[in-house]
C-alpha cells in the first residue's frame, strides 16, 4: 500500500492541552491524525499480520520527525491499515527539511512481512 499526505504535522509533544482542569486532545493534533487517515483510505489495505512501514517525511526544519511517527501510526489504525501498531516490526524513515513556505508532506509505503 502507497499513500501521500500533504499539510501541516503535529508532533505528539503536542497531542494533550490543558482544559477545564484536566488535559484534552488537542484539536489540530485529532485532526493531524484524521487527515492522514482520510489520505490513506482510498489506498488501504487490511493487514492482519506483521508488517513493515516505510515513510518519507518532508517537514518543517525546526518539528523533530521521531514525534510525528506515533500519530502517523496511530492513523494507520484509524484507516484500519492495521489493528494495532504491534503490528509494525520494521519502521524506517528518510526525513527532508521542507523549504520556506512549504507544507508539510509524507510519503507512506507499508507491506505485509511474510
Amino acid at each position: 500500500m502507497i499513500a501521500f499526505w500533504h499539510g501541516r504535522a503535529i508532533s505528539e509533544n503536542q497531542r494533550l492541552a490543558p482544559g477545564a482542569g484536566r488535559f484534552r486532545v488537542n484539536e489540530d493534533y485529532q485532526a493531524f491524525k484524521e487527515s492522514v487517515a482520510w489520505a490513506l483510505r482510498p489506498h488501504a489495505e487490511r493487514f492482519q499480520g506483521p508488517v513493515s512501514v516505510r515513510l518519507s517525511i518532508i517537514l518543517n526544519p525546526r518539528m523533530d520527525a521521531q514525534n510525528v511517527i506515533k500519530p502517523i501510526l496511530d492513523a494507520l489504525q484509524l484507516a484500519e491499515v492495521i489493528k494495532d501498531d504491534r503490528q509494525v516490526r520494521q519502521l524506517s524513515f528518510y526525513r527532508e527539511d521542507a523549504k520556506a513556505k512549504e507544507q508539510d508532506s509524507i510519503g507512506i509505503i507499508v507491506n505485509e512481512l511474510r
